[in-house]
């Protein structure tokens, strides 16, 4: 324990001198004493009264200053109260006005431990900063010395804008940015400041400014970025969030490095509209084009959901705008439309719809209860079934119909021996013919059309792709159900027709018992069908038929995308004349979309001029590649800019046209993740600047300029020097 009277040393204190480098000798300051005394207002004639040695504390001996202590702290002096009572200043200090006992009355302790512990205080260590830089700087504005001394511990400040970034860019809420910084400093990470006080710049207001200065320092890249391109699409969806805030999200394609590059799709703003109207969506859209200064000229295609406001042929948004690009390609999102498309075919069927409430009523039957939780995972374990959930319909979400019908046919063995067991009513249902089929029906269509969905939402889906990948689906859908024997290659309809052939379901458990189901051939609940097998297999081959014409009629705008094959040498022929032949019709037909209007730069007879050299070279050179592949090597190379100036223009306009919107629907469940329940204050201007970070921003954290999102911070406003 200390001796009485001698204060206790700050460890804090301590550690932040060592962080600093800054040594308690006054031999690493190099500034002379006289400089200092020379600035300094002060009795300095005590210095020289005669001192007692320095002996241990009595009753008999006072303390008093020892002038040999000026040769370990050449700052220190010694002062005198109006009523005698020896006091030790700092010279530094009081030439600074810092706030401290030895720039104010002085400090009455008077030991080498106090001049220690002054010695490594904060206000002395930015005394010693400012004389620093006056002996390098001279007569600087205070402006100029002001900034040095914040430039002083910018590590410091990097280290709790990276805390910051990290928790924008992973969706935590603000206030986990203390918590971070707090851990931090507990585990001794370098650079960390060693206070939690609010000018630490640890608090969540320091932390949205971080934030801001983030993402202006990628707002104004990307904006270089999108302005470069020679072309962009837009992509938008309007949606509420949970607290019934209408948004439009926007999302823009282009081309990266002026044009050359590949193709890319980024989040750009949040912006919220007073109403659901294509007017205040065009309102709100053209303010931002020309915050960006991008010229309407540029804008080749629109991606949209297909809502009214949208597409509307007179006053939809699509319409609108195309009053500015009367060249404007209206894209209706591909994954929307094949969804779409299976939900008209079911809309024509009673019995699929009544399917639909089943499915709905077995998962609220199931509901929350432990019981009936607890009972149907016994009874998978006993069938062997993996651990499986039930499932909900969804319809606002494309794949949910076909996950639940194959989910209820895995668990179907489980389900009904549980409801033989204890729900009746249930089991009745369950054990109609007519409902076993068309689950196993719906299993077998919505999956494949899940398939085509997945591919349909991928960031960029290659538009020369679309109408192979619907083909493939729509033949082998006519292969199983339209052709030869219903149900052969289905991978659920044909195991459950071979089952009932008896008029059973038959299911054996890890035991061997073998638990059998009669079925009834009878029909639902109003629905005109009986429920034999043909009549079941006459709804089945209807249904499939429904949903091909959907399709069908939905994809109207397959020849301009079987057209964009142009660009794509693995879709050529071999044979020479039948090459030219096809390709001629494929440029032919992006002319006629592409030469009108303000896109000036497709002449017709220029692009037909180029086009014999051109599929003669990108042929030879790369026979294999799709059109993404061949620019990636075409597109960086300034030959083939000189050879073929119009086609490679028509090129670029066709590489950013937009086939889907998915990447809206996935910002706006990006949107719901920060904006939850618990964080449904957000401004608008968090939200926006969180998303953008989130979306738009890089991920790898070394990767992030965090030296111009210093800067930036640094900018925003006048900053003064705090203790870190």
């Amino acid at each position: 324990m200390p001796p009485f009277g001698r204060p206790k040393k700050d460890l804090k204190q301590r550690s932040l001198a060592d962080a600093f480098g800054i040594s308690q000798c006054s031999n690493q300051l190099h500034i002379s004493e006289n400089e200092v005394y020379d600035q300094v207002d002060g009795d300095h004639e005590s210095d020289s009264a005669e001192l007692l040695e320095e002996e241990p504390t009595s009753k008999r001996y006072k303390r008093t200053f020892k002038s040999k202590w000026k040769m370990k702290f050449p700052w220190a002096y010694a002062v005198k109260d109006c009523n005698g009572v020896e006091r030790i200043k700092c010279s530094w200090c009081v030439k600074f006005k810092r706030e401290t006992p030895f720039a104010k009355d002085g400090s009455t302790t008077l030991q080498v431990s106090a001049l220690n512990i002054h010695a490594t205080s904060e206000a002395h260590k930015f005394s010693l900063q400012f004389l620093e830089g006056e002996r390098k700087h001279g007569t600087l504005p205070i402006t100029k010395h002001v900034e040095l001394m914040v430039d002083a511990q910018k590590g410091r400040i990097i280290s709790v804008i990276e805390n910051m970034y990290f928790v924008a860019i992973h969706d935590l809420p603000l206030e986990v940015y203390k918590s971070i910084c707090d851990l931090n400093r507990y585990k001794n990470t370098p650079h960390m400041p060693l206070t939690d006080e609010y000018s630490a710049y640890t608090n969540t207001t320091s932390g949205k400014e971080f934030l801001e200065a983030a993402k202006e320092v990628y707002w104004r890249k990307l904006k270089d970025e999108i302005f470069q391109s020679p072309y962009y699409s837009l992509l938008l969806d309007e949606s509420t969030d949970r607290t019934m805030v209408q948004h439009l999200i926007v999302y823009i394609t282009y081309l990266t490095n002026e044009g050359r590059g590949p193709c890319a799709t980024k989040f750009i703003h949040l912006l919220q509209i007073k109403d659901g109207t294509s007017q205040s969506m065009y309102d709100a859209v053209i303010s931002l084009l020309a915050d960006m200064n991008l010229s309407m000229t540029k804008l080749v295609g629109f991606g949209s959901d297909g809502a009214s406001s949208m597409r509307g042929i007179r006053e939809g948004l699509s319409a609108k705008l195309r009053r500015h690009a009367p060249h404007l390609l209206d894209i209706h999102c591909i994954a929307h439309r094949e969804a779409l498309a299976a939900n008209d075919a079911s809309s024509y069927f009673e019995e699929l719809q009544a399917i639909d409430k089943f499915a709905n009523k077995i998962y609220s039957w199931l509901g929350k209860s432990t019981k009936r939780h607890g009972e149907l995972k016994e009874l998978m374990k006993s069938f062997q079934i993996t651990r499986l959930e039930v499932l909900q319909i969804h319809h606002i979400r494309w794949l949910s119909r076909g996950k639940v019908m194959e989910r209820l046919v895995m668990l179907m063995p489980a389900l009904l021996r549980d409801w033989e067991l204890v729900e009746k009513k249930m089991y009745e249902m369950a054990t109609i013919f007519q409902v076993q089929f068309c689950i196993h029906l719906l299993a077998d269509v919505l999956i494949e059309l899940n398939k085509l969905n997945q591919k349909f939402q991928e960031d960029h889906v290659d538009i020369t792709s679309i109408g192979t990948t619907l083909d493939i689906t729509i033949s082998l859908l006519q292969k199983r159900f339209l052709r030869g024997t219903f149900g052969a290659g289905a991978m659920h309809t044909s195991s459950f027709l071979s089952k009932t052939q008896k008029g059973t379901l038959e299911f054996a458990d890890c035991t061997g018992i073998v638990h059998v189901h009669e079925l009834r051939f009878e029909s639902l609940p109003k629905s005109q069908r009986s429920g034999t097998l043909d009549d079941c297999i006459i709804l089945g081959k209807g249904f499939v038929m429904k949903v091909i014409d959907s399709l069908n009629a939905r994809f109207t705008d397959l020849p301009i995308f079987n057209a964009a094959k142009f660009f794509s040498p693995r879709n050529y022929y071999e044979d020479m004349d039948d090459r030219d032949s096809q390709t001629r019709r494929w440029l032919t037909c992006l002319c006629e979309k592409f030469s009108g209007g303000g896109l000036l730069f497709v002449d017709s007879i220029k692009c037909m001029g180029e086009m014999d050299e051109f599929i003669c070279t990108i042929h030879k050179s790369y026979p294999k590649k799709h059109m993404f592949g061949a620019w990636d090597l075409c597109g960086g190379e300034i030959e083939w800019f000189e050879r073929f100036p119009c086609l490679m223009q028509l090129w670029q306009a066709i590489l950013v046209i937009p086939a889907s919107t998915a990447v809206c629907e996935r910002g706006f469940s990006k949107l719901n993740r920060i904006k939850n329940d618990d964080r449904s204050k957000l401004s608008l201007k968090t939200l926006d600047m969180l998303m953008f970070l989130s979306l738009s921003a890089p991920h790898a954290l070394n990767e992030v300029d965090w030296d111009a999102i210093y800067d930036e911070w640094k900018e925003m406003k006048n900053r003064k020097p705090l203790p870190l």
